[in-house]
């Protein structure tokens, strides 16, 4: 009667499901919650704890720890590292490219394959990593990028005391399609017409210039949250979604991949690390308006917490303990070393009822070659979610100008968590 009964609750154990792993859940501001994700849909996640569910908007939170660390590679392991435009970032066991697409076979038990289109996904490729000396040559190539692709070649070097030593080099010009068997992929110098095609065994690595947006492309969708998974893949995911397995995550660059939960580290919504603006101390400040007024930092400009309206149509406000208020005319100028791989801030103008002056402001991101940014701020209309690609960046600039002729009283604007991410 005893096996019987322990048969029914085992019975009806396997009916019900086995709870779900515990997760944490931390806040921006210290606060930390134990239980389950139970949804994710735009800007909000569900976390229930106990019987009690409750929402979280993104930006307030810092991270969701759902399982072990990741397990990173083996010591001196040869493997291959691709990072896409977005910031995503895999360890691959290979990577073959067939016509537009590159086949990533990941690092780990599962042997996991994922498809990627070279344009306009993939950023880098890295054929020699686990070696330290070569990494470093790597993201020296990484450093000289311009507006042509950059193949990554392999040859000797020489130490300080005349030893060889293996070292790579970049040569300037762009890819294209690789053969149906993955052999080869095309590739024309620059200042050359036709191509020819490279032997992958002759390519140490592939660098690939950013490409500005066509006039009726739209700009990719922002960012919710980084993904880290236990082989220590980092997907920069544009949406989350709970499945019945796992998660079903796509990323900012649209790539779309099957996570099963077991598989998954944390949801890191701060990016690993991330810096506010507001805690760095410009290398650049030039004020120049009609009656310039300095920015300030964690506030308005006039020192309470930043207030934006997330929807003009109800009135939702949400306040931002970070960010930069600047008015016009300011320009700002952040050295970043190219550390940093995006830029995320919520640009409006600050909703404090004290605030009575209209404003209209123009609002340009550059990284002193190309503009990663340019729009009109104007008090009344939704925030801006401003997410930018800043990799390889040495020094961000934001100006800040008046949209119309005459003073610039009253114009400006607030960048809510202005925050750079590694």
């Amino acid at each position: 009667m005893c096996h019987l009964r322990t048969r029914i609750a085992l019975a009806a154990l396997l009916v019900v499901g086995a709870p779900a792993p515990a997760a944490e859940l931390s806040t921006l501001d210290g606060k930390k919650f134990t239980g389950e994700i139970t949804a994710i849909a735009g800007n909000e996640l569900t976390f229930k704890v106990g019987m009690k569910e409750e929402k979280f908007l993104v930006t307030a939170i810092n991270a969701v720890v759902v399982g072990a660390n990741p397990t990173p590679p083996r010591t001196g392991l040869k493997h291959t590292t691709v990072e896409l435009t977005d910031g995503s970032f895999f360890r691959c066991q290979s990577v073959v490219f067939r016509g537009g697409t590159a086949e990533l076979k990941l690092l780990g038990a599962d042997n996991r394959t994922i498809n990627v289109p070279v344009r306009p996904a993939l950023f880098a490729v890295n054929r020699e990593a686990g070696s330290l000396k070569l990494e470093q040559d790597f993201r020296t190539e990484v450093s000289r990028r311009g507006t042509f692709d950059r193949w990554i070649r392999k040859k000797e070097g020489k130490t300080e005391d005349g030893k060889p030593i293996e070292a790579l080099d970049g040569v300037p010009g762009t890819f294209g399609d690789g053969d149906a068997d993955g052999g080869t992929i095309g590739f024309t110098l620059e200042g050359e017409g036709q191509g020819t095609p490279l032997r992958m065994t002759q390519v140490a690595g592939m660098i690939f210039a950013r490409r500005p947006l066509g006039k009726d492309e739209a700009p990719p969708p922002p960012a919710v949250c980084k993904v880290l998974d236990l082989d220590g893949n980092e997907y920069v995911a544009a949406a989350v979604a709970r499945t019945d397995k796992g998660y079903g995550v796509t990323t900012v660059t649209g790539v779309k991949v099957e996570l099963a939960e077991k598989a998954v580290s944390k949801f890191d919504f701060a990016a690993g690390s991330v810096k506010y603006l507001s805690d760095l101390d410009p290398v650049g400040l030039d004020l120049s308006g009609t009656e310039p007024h300095k920015y300030q930092r964690d506030g308005n400009l006039d020192r309470r917490m930043i207030e934006l309206v997330l929807d003009p149509a109800t009135g939702k406000t949400e306040t931002f303990p970070k960010g930069l208020t600047l008015h016009a005319k300011t320009m700002i100028t952040y050295e970043l070393k190219g550390q940093y791989k995006s830029f995320r801030a919520m640009a409006g103008v600050d909703a404090d009822k004290l605030n009575e002056a209209p404003s209209a402001v123009k609002l340009t991101i550059d990284d002193g070659t190309q503009v990663l940014y340019k729009g009109t701020i104007k008090k009344g209309e939704k925030p801006v979610d401003l997410n930018l690609s800043v990799q390889g960046v040495d020094r961000l600039k934001i100006t800040v100008e008046s949209d119309a002729p005459g003073l610039d009283l009253g114009n400006q604007v607030s960048l809510g968590n202005a925050r750079v991410l590694k």
